[in-house]
């Protein structure tokens, strides 16, 4: 038997095989055991939802999906210095540090939210820390030669990664699949694409997407479980950390950037539903002068639903919406050595296009809603 397995973990992809089917396996295990004897979790989130109306179920389920993304992510941190991978982290020490810092404090806040029902002020707060945390790690997006600007559009964006994955988070399966599960597997292959020998980014990708796939089939419609704000903040922060490293910075081997424009494309276009959904909700609460922090039945996917979409058809439209974005992501990368305006005008056109096609869906399904009100 352990020759067996010394001869698998010779080669890096089947140890990569080997690490994810673990990691699904053990996610798998780790939420039926959570669901099993954390179940009572959910009666605080019922009192929460009855308050704000943030999720679109009538019943209330316990939000415990954080523990196991938080649980899966320090495994892969863990396995990655354990198996037999040739390489070094291409992070420091501090960076390594400000990955699991920001990741956990983003972890914590959500926790606390689901516990006691804070304020939006209280994650707002804590969602600046974890910037401040990244940023005092040396994990900045680079956009200008001013030290203040750049570290300015790091917590805009750190802060609207956290905002956009925490918001998408009201309707079974959304924000699993469509805000992470695609996210990863889009990373995932795209870096072991272009960088197969970086093993770190690898490990990490991989054990973050067993996470997640465990807990989406607990969580896709009808849902036993929800993620709660332990796993919408965890998220949220991680995939601020994640994209700033792979995607804001991102560079191919021995290809300069053509056009400073190649900086905020990718990024943009890969996390662009959730980005849409965040938009919508703050423009249109500003608009009829309401807090767009508080909760609500009026992102995007509510009014998918009041449409006619099904819960579970509202979850495969944004998979392949999100679909459609990490294939547009591809083909920046591809593009990437000789971009030119024209590319830019494609891909800023394909956002105005998703963002209208969101915005007449939306006035569709408020039509809908009001009539069948009597309104």
């Amino acid at each position: 038997m352990l020759h067996f397995f010394a001869n698998i973990l010779q080669s890096p992809f089947n140890i990569y095989l080997f690490f994810f089917v673990f990691a699904l396996f053990f996610a798998l295990l780790l939420n039926h055991l959570l669901l099993k004897y954390l179940h009572q979790l959910g009666q605080e989130r019922k009192r929460k939802n009855e308050a704000n109306l943030v999720r679109w179920a009538s019943s209330a389920k316990p939000a415990i999906g954080g523990f196991s993304f938080l649980l899966l992510f320090l495994l892969s941190l863990s396995a990655y210095f354990v198996l037999p991978l040739e390489n070094s982290p291409p992070l420091s020490h501090l960076q390594i540090f400000g990955l699991i810092s920001s990741s956990t404090l983003g972890f914590l806040v959500g926790l606390i939210d689901d516990t006691y029902n804070t304020p939006p002020s209280f994650k707002f707060f804590g969602q600046l820390a974890c910037a401040a945390l990244m940023i005092l790690s040396g994990v900045i997006i680079v956009v200008s030669n001013l030290l203040i600007i750049n570290v300015l559009v790091t917590i805009f964006w750190v802060v609207g990664v956290m905002n956009s994955v925490n918001m998408l988070d009201n309707m079974d399966g959304i924000t699993t699949s469509v805000g992470s599960v695609i996210v990863a597997s889009c990373l995932f292959l795209l870096f072991s694409q272009n960088f197969p020998h970086q093993s770190f980014y690898i490990i990490i990708l991989l054990g973050v997407l067993a996470g997640l796939l465990g807990f989406l089939f607990f969580n896709w419609h009808p849902s036993k479980m929800y993620m709660g704000d332990t796993g919408s903040q965890f998220l949220g922060a991680f995939w601020a950390f994640i994209s700033i490293l792979l995607l804001w910075n991102f560079e191919l081997p021995n290809v300069e950037k053509i056009s400073w424009t190649q900086s905020f494309l990718l990024p943009i276009t890969l996390f662009l539903m959730s980005l849409i959904d965040t938009a919508t909700v703050f423009i249109r609460r500003i608009a009829r002068r309401q807090s767009p922090f508080l909760g609500g039945r009026d992102h995007t996917t509510h009014h998918l639903a009041y449409c006619g979409l099904k819960d579970g058809q509202v979850a495969l439209f944004f998979v392949i919406s999100s679909s459609v974005s990490a294939f547009v992501a591809f083909w920046i990368v591809n593009n990437w050595a000789f971009w030119n305006n024209e590319h830019t005008f494609l891909v800023v056109g394909y956002w105005v296009f998703a963002f209208m096609s969101m915005q007449f869906f939306y006035d569709k399904g408020k039509k809908k809603m009001l009539a069948k009100m009597g309104k």
